[in-house]
């Protein structure tokens, strides 16, 4: 019984967490666009709630919805991996010359 309590306490406390943690940068991005844009490209400014829907496009578009990469990642991460790893093995070996 102690056990369950517990979960849920600490569960209910990371919730909290995360919905604090959202405010605060929602905040902090409604605060800095109102900040810069204005003056640098003539933008309006934006309301804490857009600033909040601008957070979760932004994480949409930039990683996705699910919480894992899509395979077009890994694939990417692969060429570039074998990419460099064979740009290294090149450079290693030019300054060399057997004798």
């Amino acid at each position: 019984m102690c056990a369950i309590h517990n979960k849920r306490k600490w569960f209910f406390k990371g919730f909290i967490f995360v919905l604090v943690f959202l405010a605060v940068l929602s905040l902090a991005v409604m605060l800095l666009w109102n900040w810069l844009m204005p003056l640098i490209f003539g933008i309006t400014a934006i309301t804490y709630f857009q600033a909040v829907g601008l957070l979760i496009l932004s994480k949409i578009l930039l990683t996705g919805i699910g919480k894992r990469p899509s395979p077009y990642y890994y694939g990417r991460r692969k060429y570039w991996h074998d990419k460099f790893d064979k740009s290294n093995q090149d450079d290693d070996t030019s300054g060399t010359q057997p004798v």
